[in-house]
């Protein structure tokens, strides 16, 4: 059995400003997912002539890499010892070094096609490492800093928030930074460069606003790697809930990754993207709290059932945009934004109560976090690669910057389709793992 060497985690509420700036790491990690899947498609595919299919390739493949080192960040922070907790000298790490590769991303050499999708790829892996180091340890701090069932969701609607203004920031401020000078690429790198500044700055507070957390240390484990990994994802509730947020993350990131199109060609006003957004994102903040009401008063499970439904909803009300115009867009992205608030909120505080739960008497926080981050990140890759396939299928006809490509009617649908009813299916699915997820307050408790 594990006996703790520091201190066990608070069964009274911790202060609340520990719950925000715990939630505040989140703007960074919400912006790096966010900024590339809004806009490294469309930067790819109209800014640095880059086909679809190479593209949606260069969005995935880094999180290929993070899903293979991910658990072994988990693992190597699980063991380190330090008078700052196992967690955050992880935390620092992360934010050194993810905003300069952030902002490099978008500032590439002058290349087209071919070499510069290689340049974007190689500096994109770099990137999403540097995420996760930040990011798996974050992760794993709810679970182990307090033993409150309810109290891990208010971390988790704090998180939700943050992650609110990490989409406005990256869904609505970012195309406007991108816009402002004349010239496509040197937007692209002011915003990069903007985004990055922001990344630093959440980064910094989460790592040193969350001092005054406990600090609980286990144990080292003596298992490989592999028997790790096979006791993680045969955690009785960890592998039902995994499959359902990959599916939740998968389809909001086809939809996101979506909207820029959308607007741009079914629209027809590239602006209208970051309204759209706000239409999501005000929403989504603003549900954070409904959402744990509700999850106190029907049970974390059901709630976000009900989340993905008013998701999947809003979906098939974009999917109406021809008919309805703008009027139909800004009701359909508030149904969005209600959905996402709860199917982001719900599985992160199930995923602490995961990391509590421990069948054999140990924990495996990092493990558990590291294979829940970077498989979340890759869902929402796979979500923008869907989206890549539609318009591949579709015939849509990639650009270089300052181009203007009329689209096919056939684009123009598939583009709408991958966009709207693609994510909402996908959504849909993510109700029949959840079916058989079990852990509730009284199984906490025991």
């Amino acid at each position: 059995m594990e006996t703790p060497e520091g201190p066990r985690p608070r069964s009274g509420p911790l202060p609340r400003s520990v719950h925000a700036w715990y939630g505040s790491g989140a703007v960074a990690t919400g912006i790096f997912n966010t900024v590339p899947g809004l806009l490294l498609l469309i930067y790819l595919t109209d800014t640095l002539a880059v086909s679809p299919l190479v593209a949606g390739a260069v969005v995935l493949l880094p999180k290929l890499v993070d899903l293979a080192i991910s658990p072994y960040i988990g693992v190597w922070s699980d063991r380190t010892r330090s008078s700052w907790g196992p967690r955050r000298p992880w935390m620092l790490a992360g934010a050194l070094t993810l905003p300069l590769l952030f902002a490099a991303m978008f500032a590439g050499p002058p290349l087209q096609g071919n070499g510069a999708a290689a340049y974007v790829a190689g500096v994109f892996v770099l990137a999403a490492l540097a995420s996760s180091v930040f990011q798996v340890p974050h992760a794993a701090m709810p679970g182990e800093i307090t033993s409150d069932y309810h109290e891990r969701s208010t971390f988790t609607a704090w998180r939700t928030v943050f992650v609110g203004l990490a989409l406005m920031l990256g869904g609505a401020l970012a195309p406007v930074l991108r816009d402002v000078p004349a010239d496509e690429v040197t937007g692209y790198r002011l915003m990069g460069l903007v985004m990055g500044v922001v990344v630093l700055a959440s980064m910094l507070g989460s790592v040193i606003g969350t001092r005054g957390a406990p600090r609980t240390v286990f144990p080292h484990r003596t298992e490989g790697m592999v028997v790790q990994l096979r006791t993680a994802l045969t955690h009785r509730y960890f592998r039902v809930l995994f499959p359902a947020n990959l599916l939740m993350a998968v389809a909001s990131g086809t939809m996101v990754a979506g909207v820029p199109y959308v607007t741009a060609n079914v629209m027809g006003e590239p602006a209208y993207t970051s309204i759209l957004m706000v239409c999501v994102l005000v929403p989504l903040m603003a549900t954070a709290p409904l959402w744990r009401r509700i999850s106190v008063r029907v049970d974390k499970r059901r709630a976000a059932a009900y989340s993905a439904l008013v998701f999947s909803l809003g979906g098939l009300g974009l999917l109406c945009i021809p008919l309805g115009g703008v009027p139909i867009a800004v009701v359909s992205s508030v149904l969005v934004g209600i959905g996402l608030s709860g199917s982001m909120l719900l599985p992160w505080s199930m995923l602490a109560d995961c990391l509590a739960a421990s069948e054999d008497g140990r924990r495996q926080g990092g493990v558990l976090s590291g294979v829940w981050t970077a498989g979340e990140a890759l869902a929402q890759s796979v979500g923008t690669g869907l989206l890549s396939l539609s318009l591949a299928v579709s015939g849509y006809v990639e650009s270089g910057a300052g181009e203007v490509v009329v689209q096919s009617d056939e684009a123009l649908r598939g583009m709408l389709i991958g966009s709207t009813l693609v994510p909402a299916a996908v959504m849909l699915l993510c109700l029949v793992p959840l079916a058989f997820y079990r852990l509730t307050a009284e199984d906490a408790e025991q």
